[in-house]
């Protein structure tokens, strides 16, 4: 075991319990790549909460509220916490049931085919081709698409004798090569999967790609360091960000739907006060945060084991650091993995200045985090796929 790693392991043992775990770490990046407003009172995800007999309903609160307005007294923000709340009790109980369907999680992304989950598999085995590949390419018309249009940018015209348009999908495989087709098929399949808009949480789909990348990028170098499969290890850190997509997509459509529903009822009441107050609500950033939290590592093992990989080990590693196993209990490639996931979240903390030198130290000792890899991966560019033709 590398000897300073062996130092910065002795300090953090003797460091005080108070030092938060590595749980706490993950939920403080969740909220950083969310963009929860630590100033802002969080609502927290809790299923079963909802019980209607136990609880004031909505529009006895508004009943009160109107009382109280009546003696002008200042409960207008009381009433939206509540129902925020009461919504978010709702939301809770649809989501863990939507969430545990997975073939609802399904419908909600983006279908790739069933050929594009054999061209992963090709693309793992030492006997691909671009032949091999070509036949399985082509049925995929999304992928063709979008290899032809990447081909035929400004800057790649000039790698054929004309100059001219490229057309044929064959042609630009060929244009490419394996090296280069290993980080762009994957690529591009996840930023097809990426929803639309995550408004109000402006940014969170930027950060939710950027943060992908980073670590499919980190895991690869580790890879390559360690003479291990680097395409496995790359698709494993792309697609370890993949729940956080599902999580985001059904909570917003959850918490429209929910709030719809509940100014519906309010409309046959005719309560005007109701209607304008959840009018005036929107989604929760801390309840997303925690929503990814509980959710986002199973969802990753469980969409992927839809895949039927035969090859590629993404299903068994995701699966794996879903876990939560202690880190010498992982495989070789979980092992990789973690280490980058772990090294992308500590860099974005320590950038915004979330996390302190003590902290660092215990959260890098628990991914055995060497300075040989520190130092590699601090001289790789995280955010742009190398990519020649």
């Amino acid at each position: 075991m590398n000897a300073t790693f062996i130092a910065i392991k002795e300090a953090v043992d003797q460091m005080p319990s108070s030092t938060p775990s590595y749980d706490a770490f993950f939920a403080r990046f969740l909220d950083q790549l969310v963009g929860v407003d630590p100033a802002v009172v969080r609502i927290h995800y809790e299923p079963g909460k909802n019980d209607v007999s136990a609880e004031r309903t909505l529009l006895q609160v508004e009943a009160d509220a109107r009382l109280a307005r009546q003696k002008n007294l200042k409960i207008q923000a009381q009433l939206t916490d509540f129902a925020q709340a009461h919504l978010h009790d709702e939301v809770s109980d649809e989501l863990l049931r939507k969430l545990h369907n997975i073939e609802h999680v399904e419908s909600t992304l983006f279908n790739l085919q069933p050929a594009f989950y054999a061209i992963l598999d090709l693309l793992s085995s030492k006997a691909v081709t671009i032949n091999k590949l070509d036949s399985y390419i082509s049925k995929v018309d999304w992928l063709t698409e979008d290899l032809l249009r990447l081909v035929n940018q400004p800057q790649y015209r000039n790698r054929t004798a004309s100059a001219g348009l490229i057309k044929d999908i064959k042609v630009a495989l060929r244009l490419f090569g394996i090296e280069t087709l290993q980080q762009v098929i994957p690529v591009y399949a996840f930023k097809r999967m990426l929803p639309h808009s995550t408004e109000p949480f402006s940014g969170l789909k930027t950060r939710i790609w950027q943060h992908a990348l980073a670590v499919a990028i980190a895991a690869r170098t580790l890879a390559d360091l360690e003479n291990s499969h680097g395409f496995s290890a790359f698709c494993v850190g792309l697609f370890q960000s993949l729940g956080y997509i599902v999580v985001t997509r059904c909570y917003l459509r959850t918490y429209q739907q929910q709030k719809q529903k509940q100014i519906l009822n309010a409309q046959a009441m005719r309560d005007s006060g109701i209607i304008e107050t959840l009018d005036k609500l929107m989604p929760d950033a801390s309840f997303l945060s925690e929503s990814m939290a509980e959710f986002a590592a199973e969802l990753n093992a469980d969409v992927t084991s839809r895949w039927q990989l035969d090859v590629q080990p993404l299903y068994q590693t995701l699966d794996q650091m879903s876990e939560g196993l202690g880190f010498n209990d992982n495989s070789p490639l979980t092992k990789i993995a973690l280490q980058a996931q772990t090294y992308v979240q500590w860099q974005s903390l320590k950038r915004a200045k979330l996390i302190n030198n003590e902290e660092s130290l215990r959260w890098l000792a628990a991914a055995q985090l060497t300075n040989e890899k520190m130092a590699l991966l601090a001289q790789t560019n995280l955010s742009r796929l190398n990519i020649e033709i």
